[in-house]
């Protein structure tokens, strides 16, 4: 059903709490810890659009295209998910235009379709004729996009806490959103939100932090953490107010013709999980899977998701 303004605000104001929060975090760890490995990922710079993207390639395998969500950069990534994936497919990490090391043009109005033209130009750059899509929150939507308005550049997607779009998504609770935007919670309290809230989920949340701590201490992710003010501005208008109002983006999901994995977490408390199950729903023969997690499922329980996903692209 449509959201009314009052959600809108709601849901972008939460969302751009929650992931300022963990942005805020991941700088911390920039600031507490000196690189200290020997060894570290290469950024390299590709020239798509009118903007420079930052992007490094880890592992080996087909291709795999990693799409960041809102306010995130190419760190944001968990690098034990990024360990498993790497072993099986050559990933190529990248920061959203605006984002990180990456630029953007002035002038500039970010939309979700346009960082999808992003991502299919920086494969071209890349010299990849196919790829495999792994896509999350923000990004999932732009994985979406990238999909619909480039099918030829992708072999297969994975779509992790997807949001269809328009009247056909699902509004976030407003309980919810008075807990993530509660002034007086500490930083980790606020990153444990993107985590069940349950003693399970509080542990995960923790294991996950300091899983970020050691990798920035052993220089294995590269210290790419900041994105501007504007840029999450941009973003927040992307993903928020263009977002809301595009009912075609989930018309146009069941012309989809490539296989997609729909992917989230149970107790996912920012984009409801009934939003795969829509989003699956209207994809011709979709996967769906659930696992144990909020929001962050997919770095609570990356082994068993890399399992799934494994088993997904290597089926015919």
């Amino acid at each position: 059903m449509p959201l009314n303004n009052p959600l809108r605000r709601l849901n972008a104001n939460l969302v751009r709490g929650v992931y300022l929060t963990i942005a805020t975090l991941l700088i911390s760890l920039g600031h507490s810890f000196s690189a200290q490995a020997q060894e570290k990922p290469e950024i390299k710079y590709a020239s798509v659009n009118g903007v420079k993207l930052a992007y490094y390639l880890k592992g080996k395998g087909d291709p795999m295209i990693m799409i960041m969500g809102y306010a995130g950069t190419l760190s944001a990534w968990d690098p034990a998910l990024l360990e498993e994936l790497a072993k099986n497919n050559q990933l190529i990490i990248f920061d959203n235009r605006g984002a990180g090391l990456s630029t953007d043009t002035k002038e500039n109005n970010t939309t979700i379709p346009q960082m999808a033209d992003d991502a299919a130009a920086l494969v071209k750059s890349l010299g990849f004729k196919k790829v495999n899509v792994f896509s999350w929150s923000m990004g999932a939507r732009v994985g979406q996009q990238l999909v619909i308005r480039h099918p030829d550049l992708v072999s297969k997607a994975i779509l992790c806490a997807p949001n269809p779009g328009g009247k056909y998504q699902i509004a976030i609770n407003k309980k919810v959103g008075e807990e993530l935007n509660n002034p007086s919670l500490s930083p980790m309290e606020n990153f444990e939100l993107l985590f069940p809230m349950t003693p399970q989920g509080k542990a995960a949340a923790k294991v996950v932090y300091e899983r970020f701590m050691a990798a920035k201490a052993a220089g294995t992710i590269p210290d790419d953490f900041v994105v501007s003010k504007e840029t999450k501005a941009r973003q927040v208008r992307a993903r928020i107010t263009l977002w809301d109002a595009d009912n075609q983006n989930y018309l146009d999901l069941k012309k989809i013709k490539i296989p997609v994995l729909v992917a989230d977490g149970r107790e996912d408390i920012i984009d409801n999980p009934q939003n795969s199950v829509v989003i699956a729903s209207q994809i011709p023969f979709a996967w769906l899977a659930f696992y144990e997690g909020g929001h962050a499922f997919l770095f609570q329980s990356y082994k068993k998701l890399t399992e799934t996903v494994n088993v997904f692209l290597q089926k015919d």
